[in-house]
C-alpha cells in the first residue's frame, strides 16, 4: 500500500505552495518503501492490541451474558416446597426484594428422543424481563412477555383482609328430608377451602370434617398475612347414602380472618362476586355429574346450596366407597387463550410453526397453548441454562435438548382454575433485587428453616464462577502480553528506522540548510513524511485488528467445558480502549519524531564531512 499512498502524497504536495510538503511528498514518493518496515512493526502493534483489547472485552460480556442466561434473575430459588398459604408471598418480605414471580418447570417428550423444556413464569411480576438479550429474542423482552400476557381482570371470591393470619369460617349441612336436618345415616363431610394469592396460584386446604346434623360448624386454618389471598371456592365431600338420595342444604356463612392482637375482621367479597355449584358422584374413579344444585343464595359472602347426594343400591358391591362431591366456586370470566413464545429449536425438532397450535401436559393436566413468538434462545432451558436448571430439566450433554417454550403461569393458572381439581403449584420463584444485593437476599433465603442453600441461585456468584475460569483467563493474559510486546518492538523499531533515515539524508539536509531553508520548514518536512507513515500504520493496523478481532475472538472464547458458549459471543471493540490503544502505539513514535525533528544540528559539519568523502 506503501507506492500508491507515495504516489497520491506527491500529487498532492506538488499542487501546494509550501516547501515542507513538496519536500516530504517527494521524498516519500522517491523511497517508498524505506519505511515498509516500521510501518509493518506498528501495524502489527496495533492489530495485536485491538485483538486483545476485543478479546478481554468480550469475554467479560460473554461471562455476564452466560450468568444472565443461566440465572434468569438476579436471585432464583428452585425445588420450592408444596404450596402452603400459610407461606404465600414470604419473598416479597424479604428485605432488598422488589419483586418475586413464580414459576412453573416441566419437561415434554419430542420425537428422536428429545426432551423439550416448558417454563410457565408470572411475566407481569418478572420485572428483570428474565435478564435475556434483546438479539435473542429479535425484539424487547417485554414485548414477548406482553404477546402471552393474559387480559387483566377483577380477582375473584372473596378477598381475606390485610394482616390476616387465621381463616374461619362457619359450615352447615342439613338434611333437608330429615327431622333436624340430620341424616339417618350419621354422614359426615369432608371440607377443603380453595384460594387464590395475587399471582393467580391456587391452593386447596383441607379445613376439617362437619357431620350432616343441621348446625353450624366453626372451621379454620393458618395463612399468610402478606398472601393477599381470595377465598374462590369450597368443597364437601361424602361417602353416598344407600337406598335413597339425600337432599342436603349447604350453608356458609361467617367468612372471617384473625389479626394480630387476637381480633377478627369479616372478609369482603369482591365487587360483583356470584357463585356457582355442581355436583358430582364418583366411584371406582368413574365421576358422574348428578342433578344441578339449586342456588338458595349465589352472592356476597354467604353461598347457599342445595343438591341431591345421589345413592348406591343396597346389592351394590365398589372397591371403594363411591363419594359424592358438591363444589361451590367464584363465578370468573371465560379462560384466556393459552400462548407461547417458542425457540427456534423447538420449532425445528417439534416439526411446527408460529400459529400452530400444540397440546402440552402440565402437572397432569392438558392444556392448549399457541405459538405466537419465536426466540432463538430461552434463559435458563437447554444445555446453556443447566447450571440453573431444575430436577426434571436437561442437565448434561447426553441428553438431547429440543428448545423451549414460554408461557405465563397466571394464564396457565386462570385456564385451570375452571377445571376442577387441577393446581399448578410453582416449583421456583423469581426474585428481582437492586444492583450488588443479590448476595444480601441469598443469605436471607438460605437462613429459612428447611431451605437447602443449592435451592438458591444467585447471578453474581453464577459470574464469579465463571470468571475465575483458566480456560478463559489464560488466553486473555497471554493476548495481552503479545500485545505489550509488539508495541514495545514497533516502538523500538520505528525509532531506530527514523534514526537511521536522518543519518542517511543529514548532508541532504545541511544542503537545504546552506541554501537557506529555514529549520523549522525542515522539521516540519521530517513530520509530515513521519506523521503520514505512523497515520497510514494506524489505520491499516486499526481495519486489521477489527477483521482480526471478529474472525478469532468467538473462537477462542469457550466455556470451562471447552465448548462454545450460550448464548453465542457478541464481539466488543470498545472505542474507548481502542482510541487510548491507538494513543499509546502512537505515543513513542511520536516523541521519538519530535525528538529528531527538533534536535539542532550544524550544517557545516556534515557538509565538510561530506566534502571529505
Amino acid at each position: 500500500l506503501l507506492p500508491p499512498a507515495a504516489r497520491l502524497a506527491e500529487r498532492r504536495a506538488a499542487g501546494g505552495r509550501g516547501l515542507p510538503a513538496a519536500l516530504a511528498g517527494w521524498q516519500f514518493s522517491r523511497r517508498p518503501l524505506r519505511g515498509a518496515g516500521p510501518v509493518l512493526l506498528l501495524v502489527l502493534s496495533v492489530a495485536m492490541g485491538m485483538l486483545a483489547v476485543g478479546q478481554s472485552a468480550s469475554w467479560d460480556r460473554s461471562q455476564s451474558d452466560q450468568a444472565d442466561f443461566r440465572s434468569g434473575a438476579s436471585v432464583r430459588v428452585v425445588g420450592t416446597p408444596a404450596a402452603d398459604p400459610a407461606k404465600a408471598a414470604a419473598y416479597t418480605d424479604l428485605a432488598g426484594v422488589r419483586e418475586a414471580a413464580p414459576a412453573f418447570r416441566t419437561t415434554a417428550d419430542l420425537s428422536g428422543g428429545r426432551t423439550a423444556e416448558i417454563l410457565a413464569l408470572d411475566t407481569a411480576h418478572a420485572d428483570e424481563r428474565m435478564l435475556m438479550r434483546e438479539d435473542l429474542a429479535g425484539t424487547q423482552p417485554r414485548k414477548l412477555f406482553a404477546a402471552i400476557a393474559p387480559p387483566r381482570t377483577s380477582r375473584a371470591g372473596a378477598v381475606l383482609p390485610e394482616g390476616g393470619r387465621q381463616f374461619l369460617f362457619d359450615l352447615r349441612i342439613r338434611d333437608t328430608a330429615a327431622p333436624g336436618g340430620r341424616s339417618p345415616s350419621g354422614a359426615t363431610s369432608l371440607v377443603s377451602v380453595v384460594l387464590e394469592d395475587r399471582y393467580g396460584v391456587g391452593y386447596r386446604i383441607g379445613a376439617g370434617t362437619v357431620p350432616v346434623d343441621g348446625r353450624a360448624h366453626t372451621l379454620s386454618f393458618p395463612v399468610s398475612a402478606a398472601g393477599e389471598l381470595s377465598v374462590t371456592g369450597f368443597e364437601v365431600d361424602s361417602d353416598v347414602p344407600e337406598g335413597r338420595s339425600e337432599n342436603r342444604q349447604v350453608t356458609v356463612s361467617g367468612l372471617r380472618a384473625s389479626v394480630e392482637g387476637g381480633g377478627e375482621q369479616p372478609v369482603a367479597a369482591s365487587d360483583g362476586v356470584r357463585w356457582e355449584a355442581g355436583a358430582t358422584m364418583a366411584a371406582e374413579g368413574d365421576e358422574q355429574s348428578v342433578e344441578k344444585p339449586e342456588a338458595l343464595t349465589d352472592s356476597g359472602t354467604t353461598p347457599a346450596f342445595r343438591y341431591e347426594t345421589g345413592y348406591t343400591a343396597a346389592d351394590d358391591r365398589y372397591a371403594a366407597e363411591p363419594v359424592s362431591t358438591l363444589r361451590v366456586t367464584a363465578a370468573r370470566p371465560a379462560a384466556p387463550a393459552l400462548k407461547a413464545v417458542a425457540t427456534d429449536a423447538y420449532l425445528r425438532y417439534a416439526g411446527a410453526e408460529l400459529g400452530q397450535e400444540v397440546d402440552l401436559t402440565l402437572a397432569g393436566n392438558t392444556v392448549r397453548v399457541t405459538l405466537v413468538k419465536a426466540v432463538r434462545e430461552l434463559p435458563t432451558t437447554g444445555l446453556g441454562g443447566a447450571a440453573g436448571s431444575t430436577e426434571g430439566a436437561p442437565a448434561d450433554a447426553s441428553l438431547k435438548p429440543g428448545g423451549g417454550l414460554l408461557l405465563d403461569l397466571r394464564a396457565v393458572s386462570e385456564v385451570l382454575a375452571h377445571r376442577s381439581g387441577a393446581v399448578l403449584a410453582p416449583t421456583e420463584w423469581w426474585l428481582s433485587t437492586p444492583p450488588g444485593d443479590g448476595a444480601k437476599v441469598a443469605a436471607e433465603l438460605r437462613a429459612l428453616p428447611g431451605t437447602d442453600p443449592a435451592q438458591v441461585r444467585v447471578r453474581d456468584e453464577v459470574a464469579r464462577e465463571l470468571a475465575d475460569d483458566p480456560l478463559g483467563a489464560g488466553p486473555q493474559s497471554a493476548l495481552l502480553a503479545v500485545a505489550v510486546v509488539a508495541a514495545a518492538l514497533a516502538a523500538v523499531g520505528f525509532a531506530v528506522g527514523l534514526v537511521g533515515s536522518q543519518r542517511e539524508r543529514a548532508p541532504e539536509l545541511a544542503v537545504l540548510r546552506a541554501l537557506g531553508a529555514p529549520r523549522r520548514r525542515l522539521a516540519r518536512m521530517t513530520a509530515a513524511e513521519q506523521g503520514v507513515l505512523i497515520a497510514l500504520a494506524l489505520l491499516i493496523g486499526l481495519a486489521l485488528g477489527a477483521v482480526l478481532t471478529r474472525a478469532v475472538v468467538p473462537l477462542v472464547v469457550l466455556t470451562g467445558q471447552a465448548s462454545r458458549p450460550v448464548p453465542d459471543v457478541l464481539v466488543l471493540l470498545p472505542a474507548g480502549q481502542v482510541a487510548v490503544l491507538l494513543a499509546s502505539v502512537a505515543a513513542l513514535p511520536l516523541l521519538t519524531v519530535a525528538a529528531v525533528t527538533l534536535r539542532r544540528a550544524d550544517p557545516a559539519v556534515s557538509l565538510r564531512h561530506q566534502g571529505d568523502n
